[in-house]
């Protein structure tokens, strides 16, 4: 295997097998001949970076065995896998369990998956030499970004760095620096959404070349030669039904560019047509409702399922329970609707259970961080592919255009407006293209449909009036008929709807 001194260079092939059954990539044979000390990777998913990675700690405590006795350090050979947080920190785990061969193990006679792993702690332990002690691999979690520190390392394995934040690097970058310790590192995965972030900042300084200690290494799928013509296929057909932006990242390795707006061509599925007044009768209609009482504003919309269409919405600005419920009310009388999607986080949750009592087809929705970035990026992708349409509404394309992603310190995504502005348009309009139909499996064809016996309005912004439902949802919506009519046209007559 070449042990001459000073030689750092350990091949892949050979008498001895590092891992029994690694066989690297394509892209990955100029990696591993790399002798830089920071290897940064831009690799498409699922391009076994994360293998590569490993072998590469493989590769250095391969070499710690043989050179530079240092029997003062304890232990006797570090190494770190971290990951943005503890799932992903136990996915690293699994692949190290099933990826240190036997040899590597403390007292390893014959193969075995458990010996050398002390699961609770998230170590293994690495076998020792008459030179050197015995090793340790911990595999970490940067979600407490505290805890990365103190140490020195031999090696540092960072995966999914795009979703680590910059306090968990600085704290990283410090364990290379240690005196005796060979500071080996590899921080691999896909470019981050923000063009500031460390991780692209790295990635361009490794590029220039400058430095023969930092490398990059850059490989999006049409650069991966073992992809097959089905692999292919299968992630083309994922552009679909994906933001181009985060398709182009996760498989062309494209950092974003631009305002950073989350959701584009909003002007793009603005329809010059007018609002519905009744329901059609081939149509099926779905809702969503925002609530809101004292500083944000509720806000109903009502779309045509089939075609993903906006047909009528409502903005009600500080009103008492008792109006907002009588509008959805009627909005559901009018249109006949289907389903109907309610915010029923804190305030909400009350009126989901009146609604509900009132044998309305409503379905609570519970906004977390999560749930919020879920529904919001289906609907960025309906926008930027056109699966959806909407009129003109000036306070609705404002908070379309206002939504901005960031980061939080955990590395998950949060979406929000900017500062000053609402988005009770943006969640009604989510939740209610939540609940439509799935796009054709032929987009243009779709594009080209008409809708017909669309009604004018007076104003898009806050159409005139509510008017009298025509037919009822069910028995008890029928009892309470003619006393929510009479509430709405008082309510009309004051200019509040």
């Amino acid at each position: 295997m070449g042990e001459e001194e000073g030689e750092r260079v350990i091949p892949l092939r050979g008498t001895v097998q590092l891992a029994p059954g690694y066989v690297p990539r394509k892209w990955a044979e100029g990696f591993h001949a790399s002798e830089a000390k920071l290897k940064v990777v831009w690799v498409h998913r699922r391009g076994g970076k994360g293998w590569a990675a490993e072998h590469e700690g493989l590769k250095a405590y391969w070499w710690a065995l043989r050179t530079n006795p240092r029997m003062e350090l304890i232990p006797g050979f570090h190494a770190w896998t971290v990951a943005p947080n503890f799932p992903q920190a136990r996915q690293s785990e699994n692949e190290l369990e099933v990826f240190l061969p036997a040899w590597a193990r403390p007292n390893a006679t014959q193969w075995d998956q458990s010996r050398g792993h002390r699961r609770d702690e998230h170590t293994f332990v690495l076998r020792g030499s008459r030179e050197r002690r015995e090793g340790l691999w911990e595999v970490k979690s940067a979600f407490e970004p505290e805890s990365l520190q103190t140490v020195g390392l031999d090696f540092l394995h960072v995966t999914e760095c795009q979703d680590i934040s910059e306090t968990a690097f600085n704290r990283m970058l410090a364990t290379l620096r240690s005196p005796g310790r060979m500071g080996l590192s590899v921080w691999e995965g896909i470019p981050p959404d923000d063009p500031d972030h460390w991780f692209a900042r790295i990635f361009y300084d490794a590029s220039k070349g400058e430095d023969a200690d930092r490398q990059a290494f850059f490989v999006p799928y049409t650069a991966n030669s073992d992809l097959t013509a089905g692999d292919i296929k299968a992630l083309e057909k994922d552009r679909e039904v994906m933001l181009e932006r985060e398709w182009k990242r996760m498989w062309l390795c494209e950092l974003p560019t631009g305002e950073g707006a989350f959701l584009g061509n909003v002007d793009g599925c603005i329809v010059n047509l007018p609002l519905l007044t009744e329901a059609e009768s081939d149509h099926r209609y779905v809702m969503g409702v925002d609530l809101a009482k004292k500083v944000d504003y509720t806000v109903i919309i009502v779309m045509d399922a089939c075609h993903r269409r906006l047909v009528w919405h409502r903005q009600i600005r500080k009103m008492d329970w008792n109006v907002q419920e009588e509008a959805i009310k009627y909005a559901a009388q009018t249109f006949k609707t289907r389903r109907i999607r309610l915010d029923s986080t804190g305030v909400g949750d009350p009126m989901f259970d009146r609604l509900r009592f009132d044998g309305l087809p409503v379905e609570g929705f519970l906004f977390t961080n999560e749930s919020k970035y879920q529904i919001l990026t289906s609907l960025a992708i309906g926008v930027e592919k056109r699966l959806i349409s909407y009129p003109a509404v000036p306070e609705m394309l404002r908070e379309l255009r206002s939504v901005r992603a960031s980061k939080l310190p955990s590395g998950r995504s949060r979406v929000e407006s900017t500062a000053g502005t609402h988005d009770d348009y943006v969640m009604a309009l989510a939740m209610a293209y939540s609940l439509c139909d799935p796009p054709p499996a032929d987009l243009a064809k779709w594009q080209d449909i008409k809708p017909m016996r669309y009604a004018p309005v007076v104003d898009t912004l806050v159409p005139g009036g509510i008017i009298e439902a025509k037919g009822t949802v069910g028995f008890l919506e029928r009892r309470r008929l003619a006393r929510q009519a009479s509430r709405i046209k008082e309510l009309e007559a004051l200019g509040v709807l």
